[in-house]
């Protein structure tokens, strides 16, 4: 009976998830029939599962499949090659002051809308004023650093700094640039004043950008579905093999995405499949598996502000307590041993202070120096390890902490949660966890980007950051090096937070990611095809998913 179930379990949702996608408000006026049909089902249609919790407003979301949606759907000033080094994209030049203080860009002219209206400097500005204005996704990487925004003229854009920042140019990937006339025309009631809800309700189903795909439709929690758009300012010459539309799944169900994958209804899953899942894909008559290292990391996220994890000598404990290589070489296969708090390629990397290996003497000895020692030992206090279930592979560690506390005395409760649960969890203090098992990347190659994004208070009570670390002194440093325009200077500052990190244990960097796709033979992914190349990948979230440099053949 309960095989029985299973199955139609497994049968009841792929039925539910090949409904597909159909014409929907978001396709442009003009836009032709066969493009319309390929959205639907059949034509050169790339469908791929991800994990669920996307959205499609670039304003509001800052996950994996929400980063899909923004990358195709919109377009920025510049955007991240595979070495993740800005390139033009809507910015034709750009110069900046002596001072660092004043950044002008010549964007392209002629470039369109979807729906056909041209793309204005006042656009960017626009978008700029309501990220910042609304505080949420991306916003924190712009907040302590730009000041405003202005249009010169039509196609001139000057960006006003609060402070010298460095990397500036690399966070512009970020500020997506929407129409401004489309989503004022569609303001709704709302808390922003005279921009009533600056468009949130439209831009969650709609989009309202230039990117080389257009929504066709958005079904929230279930699917992301776009197509071609024709007019779009790069032009499509050399691209006649990249697909017609586009079906984002999300559902990362192991059962489920083997069923649609045996059956020719997707051609490239998620990354987030365990390796016994990969396993089966790969005997699947037409499918290989391909793996490239992504930049990302693996960590164990320890709340700061919690007990017992507010205890440093917790915190050294648990960073004895992992069995690094068989966390690469069996859970993981493929990963890369962390070396430090951030990965190995970025600018500032140093692997200084990070001295933790497998030890469970030495993790004995930190958790009796505990001022929790005593109700740890007795099992009158338990640590909580969160992992995500749209990860299964996240279990094993979990698992592996479990076990491998229990031979030291430590009870650990492994608690498991979907993907909304945990950033949920993630808003306060009480509910974040003592541990959480999480994967980040970096948005640009400098060490300063990882050290933002994980430590600086900015993230504090976001999945990216469940440390709660929330320390002024080390906003400041983290500031102070993200500010230093002489390079030399500012890899020693990265260094020295790198050092701090791995010496206070933040949190715990496990390892570097392997990130790994089944896909059909008759699809060509760029970050793959590099990768068996022997070039290296390296891009920030959402980025090695540009449908238009993916051949279906």
């Amino acid at each position: 009976m309960k095989r029985t179930a299973a199955f139609l379990m497994v049968f009841a949702l792929t039925a539910a998830l090949l409904t597909g996608c159909g014409k929907g408000s978001g396709t442009p006026e003009g836009a032709s029939q066969e493009t319309s049909a390929a959205a639907g089902t059949g034509g050169t249609t790339l469908r791929i599962t991800q994990s669920s919790g996307g959205v499609i407003d670039p304003g509001t979301g800052e996950d994996c499949t929400s980063s899909i949606a923004y990358a195709n759907l919109y377009d920025s000033l510049v955007y991240p090659d595979m070495d993740n080094e800005p390139t033009a994209s809507l910015a034709d030049s750009w110069e900046t002051s002596e001072d660092g203080l004043t950044w002008t860009f010549k964007i392209k002219e002629g470039v369109k809308f979807h729906d056909g209206s041209e793309l204005l400097a006042s656009d960017v500005v626009y978008s700029l004023d309501r990220l910042l204005t609304l505080g949420e996704g991306f916003a924190y990487m712009f907040t302590d650093y730009v000041e405003s925004a202005e249009a010169a003229d039509d196609y001139t854009v000057v960006f006003h700094l609060k402070e010298s920042f460095a990397p500036f140019l690399s966070i512009l990937p970020r500020l997506y640039v929407l129409n401004e006339d489309l989503v004022k025309e569609n303001y709704a009631d709302g808390s922003y004043g005279e921009n009533g809800d600056y468009g949130k309700a439209f831009l969650a189903e709609h989009d309202a950008g230039s990117g080389a795909y257009y929504l066709t439709e958005m079904k929230t929690g279930d699917r992301i579905c776009m197509a071609k758009f024709e007019d779009y300012f790069a032009g499509w010459e050399g691209k006649d093999k990249a697909p017609e539309a586009v079906e984002v799944i999300m559902n990362t169900e192991a059962a489920t995405v083997r069923t649609m994958m045996n059956n020719g209804e997707i051609q490239m899953t998620d990354q987030w499949q365990s390796n016994e899942a990969y396993d089966a894909l790969a005997k699947i008559e037409g499918v290989s598996v391909g793996e490239f290292v992504n930049g990302q990391m693996l960590y164990l996220m320890l709340n700061t502000k919690k007990a017992p994890t507010d205890d440093i000598h917790v915190r050294k404990a648990l960073a004895y307590l992992i069995d690094y290589d068989q966390v690469c070489n069996t859970l993981f296969p493929g990963y890369v041993r962390a070396t430090a708090q951030v990965p190995e390629n970025l600018f500032g990397h140093t692997a200084d202070g990070f001295d933790f290996s497998y030890d469970l003497e030495k993790a004995k000895a930190e958790l009796a120096q505990s001022k929790y020692y005593n109700d740890l030992s007795s099992g009158a206090m338990e640590l909580e390890v969160e992992w995500i279930s749209d990860v299964p592979d996240e279990e094993k560690l979990a698992l592996l902490i479990q076990a491998l506390g229990s031979q030291i005395g430590l009870k650990v409760k492994v608690t498991k949660v979907p993907w909304a649960t945990h950033v949920d969890n993630c808003g306060s203090i009480e509910t974040t966890p003592n541990a959480s098992t999480c994967f980040v990347s970096t948005e640009y190659p400098e060490a300063g980007a990882m050290l933002y994004q994980r430590f600086h208070s900015d993230t504090a009570g976001t999945w990216q950051q469940t440390e709660w670390l929330e320390s002024a002194e080390v906003d400041a440093a983290i500031s102070d090096a993200l500010t230093t325009t002489d390079e030399a200077e500012r890899e020693k500052k990265y260094q020295a937070l790198v050092k701090e990190a791995g010496e206070e244990v933040w949190g715990i960097a496990v390892a570097a990611q392997a990130e790994k796709h089944a896909y059909r033979d008759n699809l060509e992914i760029p970050a793959i095809k590099r990768a068996e190349a022997g070039e290296s990948v390296s891009t920030p979230l959402g980025y090695n998913y540009l449908f238009r440099d993916y051949v279906m053949n």
